[in-house]
């Protein structure tokens, strides 16, 4: 386990936990193993808030936060959506609904098919077949024209179908975010988001409405949509299988194997000395 690159945890010790979900808070295998959800609670015990931060909508990070408690807030969507614990909405960032049109008629013109979420709904432009982007949803080709307001998100999957949205429509750099995933050179998936529907910005409007500092902030995460997440924290955890360029804006890189609680363990309960 490496060493942090800054104190952590000054002013006063860590406050807030923020956790990625899927291959963090979840492990490779995808399952939520005991000592986590142990040394997860053990923070809100000790008074330290803890919140998801996840690519997931509301309804598909609730069953994960509900295995840890009734009332975890969750920062959604990769920042675009944040809960309380009661699961009111305390930030909605959206793509504004006449670009959302535009974008899904071009799109259909060109053969793409999307997905779509606004609110708790999700919508397809297609069949989206069998794949892990597509949970249950409403068909609507005919979307660019019936989307009833302006979407959390529009999801486009597939290299070629990514090469395409990233060609036509990278010039709306600043009107909307293209999230791509793992990264350019490889394109699978596309986010196309509000511009500042980050993980991080999100983070840090929660930290600003509870009066946390970010020095008192320790966050986790694996991917590059946990970049934001990591650069926010007073003290960012990577985990050991995690994208190198995430190693970045990390204080410490997790050797591979090691979870969540073995963060918590080292830089939390039992912190080092200095």
């Amino acid at each position: 386990m490496g060493g942090p690159l800054r104190a952590a945890g000054t002013n006063g010790g860590f406050r807030l936990v923020a956790l990625d979900i899927d291959d963090t808070l979840l492990g490779l295998d995808q399952q939520l193993s005991p000592r986590d959800v142990a040394a997860v609670r053990r923070c809100r015990e000790e008074g330290i808030e803890v919140i998801l931060a996840t690519g997931r909508t509301r309804l598909t990070t609730l069953p994960v936060a509900r295995a840890i408690a009734d009332d975890l807030p969750m920062i959604c969507t990769t920042g675009g959506v944040t809960y309380d614990g009661a699961g009111r909405v305390l930030r909605r960032l959206t793509v504004p609904l006449s670009l959302a049109q535009c974008m899904l008629r071009q799109m259909r013109e060109a053969g793409l098919r999307a997905r779509v979420d606004v609110d708790d709904v999700i919508y397809y432009t297609a069949d989206p077949g069998r794949n892990p982007y597509a949970p249950q949803g409403v068909v609507d080709p005919e979307l660019g024209d019936h989307l009833p307001a302006p979407p959390d998100q529009i999801i486009v999957w597939g290299e070629a179908e990514c090469r395409w949205v990233i060609r036509h429509f990278s010039y709306l750099d600043g009107a909307v975010q293209l999230l791509v995933l793992p990264s350019h050179d490889d394109p699978r998936v596309i986010h196309i988001l509000h511009p500042l529907a980050t993980k991080g910005h999100a983070l840090a409007d929660y930290c600003a409405s509870r009066g946390i500092d970010r020095r008192q902030v320790l966050a986790m995460g694996d991917s590059l949509n946990d970049f934001s997440l990591l650069s926010f924290a007073g003290t960012g955890v990577a985990m050991g299988h995690s994208d190198p360029r995430l190693h970045l804006v990390a204080d410490v890189v997790l050797k591979k194997g090691e979870t969540v609680a073995d963060a918590l363990e080292a830089w939390v309960f039992h912190p080092p000395a200095g």
